[in-house]
């Protein structure tokens, strides 16, 4: 359960600040994107009712186009005027995919089901709403339209599977084709597959390189302290009050702290440790041969120094300091595999966030005996 609760804490949490504010810049191409094909849509939607006004489809594609539009054009002013924030990807991503869902629908309250689960004008557009949520360099953002598209089309396929018999020769000569329970399943299948798609995309971008590096190398060591039976330990670290650190100074005051905190930390570590930057604010310290006491240590002495450490800002008169929060884990007195470490000191930051932050939480010491390989 442990397990579950920081692996869901880790999905739901934002973007770092530089993902966030490319992700403004992604939104806006959105908007473009958005409003240039509105017009496209509505133009052929005119073109197709000036040739046959008695058509349904003409006129429900008509409607479509006459409500995109505006809601295009509202949302590109908003986007370029405000201030991007993290909402405003969850609601146009929302918005996309139900705007699709509600054309569909008018299909249904026309009583032309067929029409409204085998449309192969309409269905794509959700294809292409999910590939633009991308754009937006939020994993969450992915997967709520991908869970939203699902969920909406699914609805929509369960009230006309429900509400009329499909496949009844009242709607010989059936133009949008017959119904196929199994055929709406992969439908529903891929809106998601593309919203998984989008979240890994992102969650991917999430993780710098030095990420993945620190990670090969921790691998390394870990193997190594379990073949010889040596103590290994891990600090989970962060800036506390980061986000506020930058609303009140400026992305590029920052941008000072994230190197001053990164040049503290480095410079405080034995030659034989390795730190690496994981996102954000965040980083990590890999402590080979190292047993818990001391890896507590090292963390309190880390938190003393960050908090010590002046940072002079050319907005301020008098330098500001930043304070850190850690959580250390350690084998074998942690008790537990040497795999869930970097699981564990995640844990312990995020305890000791909710404890007040600006201090270290470490593993109880216990009397444990180092397994040695056999």
């Amino acid at each position: 359960m442990n397990h579950l609760g920081t692996a869901w804490r880790r999905f739901w949490k934002p973007p770092q600040e530089s993902l966030l504010q490319s992700g403004g810049a992604g939104e806006i191409s959105i908007a473009r994107t958005r409003l240039a094909f509105a017009v496209a849509f509505l133009s052929l939607a005119v073109w197709g009712y000036l040739l046959d006004s008695t058509s349904l489809a003409a006129r429900v594609y008509l409607a479509a186009g006459l409500t995109a539009l505006p809601i295009a054009v509202l949302v590109y002013i908003i986007v370029r005027q405000v201030v991007y924030r993290w909402w405003i990807g969850y609601v146009t991503s929302v918005l996309d995919v139900t705007m699709v869902t509600t054309a569909l629908a008018a299909f249904l309250f026309a009583g032309s089901p067929h029409a409204a689960v085998n449309s192969l004008v309409l269905y794509p557009i959700y294809l292409l709403a999910l590939a633009a949520t991308v754009m937006r360099l939020d994993h969450r953002a992915c997967a709520l339209a991908g869970f939203a598209a699902a969920a909406q089309y699914g609805t929509l396929v369960a009230t006309a599977a429900s509400g009329w018999d499909m496949n009844s020769a009242d709607f010989h000569p059936y133009v949008y084709g017959l119904f196929s329970l199994g055929d709406q399943l992969v439908r529903i299948m891929l809106l998601m597959g593309m919203g998984i798609i989008g979240t890994v995309v992102n969650l991917r971008m999430r993780r710098p390189h030095n990420r993945r590096t620190f990670e090969e190398r921790w691998a390394g060591e870990a193997a190594r302290a379990r073949r010889y039976g040596r103590p290994i330990s891990v600090a989970a670290i962060d800036i506390d009050y980061f986000k506020q650190f930058n609303d009140t100074y400026g992305h590029a005051a920052g941008d000072l702290a994230l190197r001053s905190v990164s040049r503290v930390i480095r410079n405080r570590v034995r030659a034989q440790d390795f730190v690496a930057r994981i996102g954000g604010e965040e980083f990590v310290v890999a402590l080979p041969e190292t047993p818990a006491a001391s890896a507590v240590d090292m963390a309190e002495n880390l938190r003393k120094a960050v908090a010590a450490h002046a940072i002079s800002i050319p907005a301020t008169r008098t330098p500001v300091s930043v304070t850190i929060s850690i959580g250390v884990a350690s084998w074998p007195e942690h008790g537990e595999e040497i795999s869930r470490l970097l699981e564990r000191a995640d844990n312990r930051l995020y305890e000791a966030k909710l404890a007040g932050r600006d201090q270290v939480k470490g593993p109880v010491a216990v009397s444990v005996e180092i397994p040695a390989a056999v």
